[in-house]
């Protein structure tokens, strides 16, 4: 038996969340924890895909509750899914045909990302090569750690799928200034209780300078176009919100 384990929140998209539920419909089990949201249509589309719903406040970041959606499955097997992602025909076969295989040595599976922003497809600048460990044997789950971007820990071996699912990650640059401002004050808290040193105006310039080289000329982020140019940019932004919302909490102003 295959759960399937997602989630939904306010400002969530709820195209892209339906287009990845009819992604997920050979599953025998949905399972959908609704993050605050109340509107019609979200509540429509949880009853037009007969999904078990668990209502419950919307976390700071998804790993806080990826535990719970591990241990809510009924299945052997459980497919964790964020509202953003899709699962292609081919990925669909061979998750089914692991789900299924009785001898089944390992005990989780990385499945490989192809990353969109704004309906492009990133190939460069460190999306490319993309893998996420979200199929899971029920059995063999230990833990999944709270921090920000942290992967399931298991009893036994961990294999890459041979498909890739979609990850449509930015549907818009307003939902992209949103999670971030989100994230970076998640992260910031990380690197002050970390202790890291103290922030400088040295710390502020180099931060996202070498993000940006990072993204956009060491990972060949130039080759694609102007999204890899939009996507290098962005992502030396994030980084710096990140240190300068760690700054403002190193000065006692939060």
């Amino acid at each position: 038996m295959l759960s399937v384990s997602t989630q939904i929140a306010r400002e969530d998209d709820l195209a892209v969340f339906s287009q990845m539920l009819k992604s997920v419909s050979f599953a025998d089990e949905l399972i959908i924890f609704n993050l605050d949201r109340s509107d019609s249509a979200a509540l429509k589309l949880f009853r037009q895909f007969k999904a078990k719903v668990i209502n419950c406040p919307t976390p700071s970041v998804v790993e806080t509750i990826r535990a719970e959606q591990v241990e809510e499955a009924q299945g052997d097997w459980v497919l964790i899914m964020d509202f953003d992602e899709v699962i292609p025909p081919v990925l669909k076969i061979e998750i089914t045909n692991i789900s299924r295989l009785s001898s089944n040595v390992y005990s989780a599976y990385a499945i490989k990302r192809q990353n969109y922003s704004l309906g492009y497809p990133l190939r460069h600048g460190g999306w490319g090569q993309d893998y996420v460990i979200r199929l899971l044997r029920r059995a063999d789950f230990l833990a999944w750690p709270k921090d920000i971007h942290s992967t399931p820990q298991v009893k036994g071996k961990i294999r890459k799928t041979k498909r890739a699912m979609e990850h449509h990650k930015d549907a818009s640059l307003s939902q992209m200034v949103i999670k971030t401002n989100r994230y970076s004050a998640v992260e910031a808290r990380q690197f002050f209780e970390g202790g890291l040193p103290p922030v400088t105006v040295f710390t502020l310039l180099r931060k996202p300078i070498m993000e940006f080289c990072r993204r956009y000329f060491f990972k060949l982020g130039f080759l694609d176009g102007a999204i890899g140019l939009l996507q290098s940019l962005y992502q030396s932004y994030s980084v710096f919100l990140s240190y300068a919302k760690l700054y403002e909490l190193q000065r006692g102003k939060s």
